[in-house]
């Protein structure tokens, strides 16, 4: 791998993706044809040899690093270490079970480029999106975690659950990525929004994973032992909200269908 800095680290956070993190990669890097960018497989020891089947395609992709995480394990720890160990100017994360379209990624790049937003994410809630996913289970939850955090927190972000967010590698740090699951993103977003951050949502139609089997599947027990930790989130946010701690320059949100 070139000593330069890339121009944009894409991290990969995988758990048992054995099948999907080839495609993956290809994709991405098709996708990033003439973008100077960095892939970060940061692989939780997957059972199923996820971090091996990547490491087999390191010599044809040679931005390519697979790195097999130390404990704790977890979504939003490896997340924010894929963030920590980038050496792009900009970073971007996503599903590594093709639910969220690798593609996507060059139109969360340029409005960043082009200085018109601070953070860029993929939105399932907006004109040209959709939640195609199997489950209406897991449809009608989405949609509620979201509709209750864009009422509460900021109407300008339709998506607070996404998973697939762009933006300048020192703002997110300087924003954090705190949580065990999704809250992480909620918060993330919400604290961007309560400051005045531009971000601009980018409409995509998510599916059903691909390929292995999901780690969220769709249960009552799932959805509650979930839904209170974003529920809780939503609330500190609201008083964030209410209490004023939160600082920053305001300035316009931008949802682009």
């Amino acid at each position: 791998m070139s000593s330069e800095s890339p121009h944009l680290s894409v991290v990969l956070p995988t758990y048992n993706e054995r099948d999907n993190i080839v495609p993956l990669i290809e994709r991405l890097s098709a996708a990033l044809a003439g973008v100077s960018h960095q892939l970060l497989v940061m692989d939780d020891r997957s059972p199923d040899g996820t971090a091996a089947v990547a490491r087999e395609v390191m010599e044809r992709y040679p931005e390519l690093q697979v790195i097999e995480r130390r404990p704790p394990a977890g979504l939003t720890d490896s997340i924010r270490e894929g963030v920590e160990r980038s050496r792009g100017h900009f970073v971007v994360w996503l599903d590594c079970d093709l639910s969220h379209p690798p593609e996507l990624v060059i139109d969360l790049l340029r409005p960043l480029e082009a200085g018109e937003a601070d953070l860029t994410a993929a939105s399932r809630y907006i004109d040209g999106a959709g939640d195609v996913r199997d489950s209406s289970f897991t449809r009608l939850f989405s949609l509620a975690i979201n509709t209750l955090a864009r009422f509460c927190v900021h109407p300008s972000v339709t998506d607070y659950t996404t998973g697939y967010v762009m933006g300048r590698r020192d703002l997110i740090l300087e924003l954090g990525l705190v949580g065990d699951y999704g809250e992480y993103c909620i918060e993330l977003l919400g604290k961007a929004a309560l400051r005045g951050l531009r971000i601009r949502e980018i409409p995509y139609s998510m599916i059903s994973r691909i390929a292995g089997e999901s780690k969220t599947a769709p249960s009552l027990a799932g959805f509650v032992g979930r839904g209170w930790r974003y529920l809780h989130t939503v609330c500190r946010l609201v008083a964030m909200r209410l209490t004023g701690r939160v600082g920053g320059t305001p300035s316009r949100n931008e949802n682009t269908g």
